[in-house]
């Protein structure tokens, strides 16, 4: 009978490092709890964040852009659908949860949405954030809800 050989491997695991899209995703999944300062960890120093609101040039202007919205909310978080990937880039469609204490008496509101994101490495480079800012705050305010509402009931209908 051969002889067999038994030979022992050690298998070192090696934990990876959570890629750029686990990070995103795990950021803004309790994005009202997290530091603004973590954000630097997130995007490169010459991001690229574009939403209805604005463009944001630069991981400072980024930071100072998410400095009031976070200190103004009563709570915001996004429940994230798994990403479409691609070399350099992911999409991700979402729906932020979150509560302004002046905006429908402090209630929940949910509003859908979706980000376009491309990286460099492992940061974030571009981002551009689809949603309707009406739908978020301008239908809440008192002249200016009455008049958003009523153009969305003229072209729906």
């Amino acid at each position: 009978m051969p002889r067999r050989h038994v030979v022992h491997l050690r298998v070192r695991v090696m934990r990876a490092q959570p890629s750029v899209i686990d990070r995103f995703m795990d950021y803004y999944a309790s994005l009202d709890r997290q530091p603004v300062p973590a954000l630097a960890g997130l995007y490169d120093v010459h991001a690229v964040l574009v939403d209805p609101f604005g463009e944001h040039n630069g991981l400072f202007a980024i930071q100072r852009y998410f400095s009031p919205l976070l200190g103004d909310v009563n709570s915001c978080r996004f429940a994230i659908d798994p990403p479409l990937c691609e070399s350099g880039r992911f999409a991700v469609t979402w729906t932020m949860y979150w509560s302004h204490p002046r905006i429908a008496g402090g209630e929940i509101r949910s509003l859908p949405g979706c980000s376009m994101v491309e990286t460099h490495g492992d940061k974030i480079f571009r981002q551009r954030d689809y949603y309707d800012a009406g739908e978020m705050l301008y239908e809440h305010l008192p002249l200016l809800g009455w008049a958003v509402r009523g153009v969305k009931r003229r072209v729906r209908g």
